[in-house]
């Protein structure tokens, strides 16, 4: 089925050739110049995937992030944040809000593609006939429905925190490294990544856990595990 992009920049000849590449693709694209024009975008249709410029005109990437992030209408729709080269600070925030991923100017049209897939994918996966369930402690995960719950209560969510938790209770309390958990959410960037982006998608995750947070343990100087 074929998914929609909106793409908010607010330099023309870049979002002209983002929805180009992504039309190109088999998506179907709108585009916002800033971030008055994204925020009647979603409010006039809501997309299956923002590809959001953290620096726009008239605000922010990361407030929108947080609006939308926060918005039971729109939380579940993924965000893939554009950044500059040395925004580390942006993208440690962005994550923090609520941002699925990021991927830094310049870039390939290649790696962003694989990005947005690899996105759509954990987001909005095919159906499948096994019901698989992983337990840790009060906490339970279907993969096939990309749900989790903790004491039966079902908890939202992003992409990456997701597969971080799934890969931590499928690893059986064994510790994984920032830098395979950091594979894990971007592939294409695990030899060179920025691995703290793993410390605070688990900082969210204990967050959001609540009376579950005590499953993930951080093994200092090696990387985390879950308590089964």
């Amino acid at each position: 089925m074929t998914k929609n992009v909106l793409v908010v920049d607010d330099q023309k000849d870049l979002l002209e050739l983002l929805s180009m590449v992504l039309s190109q693709e088999g998506y179907t694209v709108r585009t916002a110049g800033s971030g008055a024009e994204a925020i009647e975008a979603l409010a006039a249709e809501k997309p299956d995937l923002i590809l959001l410029d953290i620096l726009l005109g008239d605000t922010t990437g990361i407030k929108l992030t947080t609006r939308w992030k926060n918005d039971a209408e729109t939380a579940h729709i993924p965000i893939i944040l554009l950044t500059a080269k040395d925004g580390e600070t942006d993208i440690i925030v962005g994550l923090s809000v609520g941002a699925d991923d990021y991927i830094t100017k310049p870039f390939s049209t290649r790696i962003l593609l694989a990005r947005i897939e690899a996105v759509l994918r954990r987001t909005y996966p095919e159906p499948s006939a096994v019901r698989e369930i992983l337990s840790a402690g009060p906490v339970k995960l279907f993969p096939a429905g990309r749900q989790a719950f903790v004491e039966g209560a079902p908890i939202d969510l992003t992409g990456a925190e997701f597969n971080i938790l799934q890969a931590l209770i499928k690893a059986g309390g064994q510790i994984l490294t920032r830098q395979h958990l950091h594979g894990i959410i971007t592939p294409d960037a695990a030899e060179n990544g920025n691995v703290r982006v793993v410390d605070v998608h688990i900082a969210a995750l204990r967050k959001k856990l609540g009376k579950g947070r005590n499953i993930l343990k951080t093994v200092h100087g090696k990387g985390y595990r879950a308590v089964l």
